[in-house]
C-alpha cells in the first residue's frame, strides 16, 4: 500500500510500484496487490500534475500481511502532509498492525510527524538529513545510506532508492532468484544494497570533470576492463603525462592513478554482484592476478571479494 497526497513525488510511487507489479507477475500472481491511499480518496495529482487514483485512508483495514509506505514530496507540500491527521493516523495504524511500514525519500518526515521515529535508525534524502536530525533528534539519521531497515520500519533515501528498497523487499518475500529476474526485466544497471552510499563516485566525477575531462571520464568507463596506464589517459586527453597529472589532480581533487583504481574497484564490485566469479572479475578488471585483485578489493572495501559476492549478489 502506498500513501499519497496532493503534490507527492511521482517516482516515489511509480518506481517501487513497478517492482512489486513485475515481481507479482513473475511469481505467477497473487503475491502482491497494489493499493494507493489518500486522505480524501479519488484522483490525486502528483508534483508533475498527473492524477493517480486512490482509496480513502480511513476506509482501509490493515492486516499483518500489509506493507504500508508513505511517499515524499517537496518542502511546502510535505509540510502540509505532515499535518494531515488521516495520513498520520494511517501510518500509526501501520506501525501497530502491518508486516512492514515506512517511507520513500522525504516521506520519513511524515513518520516523524506521526511520532514513529523515536529510537529508530532511518534514512532520507541526503539534502534533508540535517533538517530531519534537527526536527527529530530522537531518531538515528543515517546521512548517506540508500535505505535502512530497523525492525519492521523501512526508510529510503532520495527518490530512485525507493526502487532499491522495493527490490530488497521482493527478495525477502520471494527469494533472490526471482528478484534477479525482476531486476533484469526492469533493466536495472546494478543491484544496490542498503548499506551502499547515496553518493555515486562516477556522477561526482562527471560533475567535477565536466569542463575539462568529461570526454576522458566517459572513455575510462568504456575501457575499465582493460589494462590502463596514466600515460594512456594523458594520450587520450592530448597532454603530456606531467601536465595531465597536474591538471587532472587540480580539477578532480584526486590523482589519475587513484581515480582509475577507484573506478576499477567499483566496476569489479558491480561484476561480483551480477554473479561473475572472482577469477572472471580479475580478468575483466584488468588485474594481473587473482591475488592482486583480492588484496586490492579487500583494502578498498574491507571485505574479500568472494564474501562480498556471497552477501550481495542475486541468484540466477
Amino acid at each position: 500500500m502506498f500513501v499519497i497526497y496532493e503534490g507527492f513525488e511521482l517516482l516515489d510511487l511509480a518506481g517501487p510500484m513497478s517492482v512489486f507489479t513485475k515481481a507479482d507477475e513473475l511469481a505467477g500472481g497473487g503475491r502482491y496487490q497494489i493499493v494507493t491511499a489518500s486522505p480524501e480518496g479519488g484522483a490525486v495529482s502528483c508534483s508533475a500534475g498527473v492524477p493517480v487514483g486512490s482509496q480513502t485512508c480511513s476506509e482501509l483495514q490493515l492486516t499483518q500481511h500489509d506493507t504500508v509506505l508513505v511517499t515524499g514530496a517537496g518542502a511546502d507540500v510535505l509540510r502540509r502532509a505532515m499535518r494531515h491527521r488521516a495520513i498520520l493516523d494511517l501510518m500509526c495504524d501501520a506501525a501497530q498492525q502491518a508486516e512492514r511500514y515506512g517511507s520513500i525519500c522525504s516521506g520519513t518526515f511524515i513518520l516523524g510527524a506521526a511520532g514513529l521515529l523515536t529510537g529508530k535508525r532511518v534514512s532520507t534524502h541526503w539534502l534533508a538529513t540535517g533538517q530531519l536530525s534537527t526536527l527529530y533528534p530522537q531518531a538515528d539519521t543515517s546521512p548517506d545510506l540508500l535505505y535502512v531497515v530497523d525492525g519492521r520500519m523501512w526508510t529510503s533515501a532520495g527518490v530512485s532508492t525507493g526502487i532499491d528498497m522495493a527490490m530488497a523487499m521482493a527478495e525477502a518475500d520471494l527469494g533472490g532468484a526471482l528478484a534477479a529476474r525482476v531486476a533484469r526485466h526492469l533493466v536495472m544497471y546494478a543491484r544496490r544494497p542498503g548499506h551502499q552510499s547515496q553518493f555515486s563516485s562516477f556522477l561526482e566525477a562527471q560533475q567535477a570533470g565536466n569542463q575539462c575531462f568529461g570526454t576522458l571520464i566517459d572513455w575510462i568507463e568504456n575501457h575499465l576492463g582493460e589494462r590502463i596506464l596514466v600515460e594512456d589517459l594523458a594520450e587520450v586527453a592530448g597532454m603530456s603525462t606531467r601536465t595531465f597529472h597536474r591538471k587532472f589532480t587540480a580539477a578532480m581533487q584526486i590523482t589519475p592513478a587513484r581515480y582509475l583504481e577507484e573506478r576499477k574497484m567499483e566496476w569489479a564490485k558491480r561484476l561480483l554482484e551480477a554473479g561473475h566469479s572472482v577469477k572472471t572479475v580479475t580478468g575483466k578488471s584488468g588485474f594481473s592476478s587473482e591475488a592482486a585483485f583480492r588484496t586490492a578489493f579487500t583494502e578498498r572495501f574491507g571485505i574479500p571479494p568472494s564474501l562480498h559476492a556471497k552477501l550481495n549478489q542475486y541468484g540466477d
